[in-house]
């Protein structure tokens, strides 16, 4: 029949009714549940780039604050605290904010160097001063951003 909307203008060939049949299924994981009863996503990191960055702030300015009250400033201790929470915030976060935490850590340790000497009491917050905090936390810097580095790629090879 020349007016049926299911035949084709090829002999053989029929096309499929319109419909929410005819549409292909964007997600392969809810074309296997039955009607009416929804999917949970596969689990993994749900965590915001932003969020996990906050945290890591949140453990590294405990841990410059200990340092501080133990030793004469930054050292050992805001270091370790640093890079764990760096690569932590790696394992927690987003496939998507993976960078957000590769470039976090010499913000955040900016940032704390900042505070440690603007709220020092012997300390001064002034342009040589915090030079010297950042050439001293260069290595600091170096290794948290290079385990937040490791962590991401690890994260992206296997997909997690």
């Amino acid at each position: 029949m020349p007016g049926d909307p299911r035949r084709s203008a090829h002999p053989g060939e029929q096309r499929r009714p319109a419909g929410p049949q005819a549409a292909p299924a964007r997600d392969a994981r809810r074309t296997s549940a039955p009607a009416g009863r929804r999917v949970e996503p596969a689990p993994g990191p749900r965590v915001h780039g932003a969020v996990a960055v906050l945290g890591a702030l949140v453990v590294t300015l405990l841990a410059a604050g200990l340092d501080s009250f133990l030793g004469s400033g930054l050292g050992l201790l805001t270091v370790v605290a640093l890079t764990l929470s760096s690569a932590a915030a790696g394992l927690v976060t987003r496939r998507r904010d993976l960078l957000t935490i590769v470039v976090a850590p010499p913000l955040l340790y900016v940032f704390v160097a900042v505070v440690n000497v603007a709220l020092a009491p012997a300390a001064t917050l002034s342009l040589p001063s915090l030079a010297t905090l950042l050439v001293r936390g260069f290595p600091a810097m170096g290794i948290a951003t290079g385990a937040a580095v490791v962590v991401a790629l690890f994260r992206l090879a296997t997909r997690r």
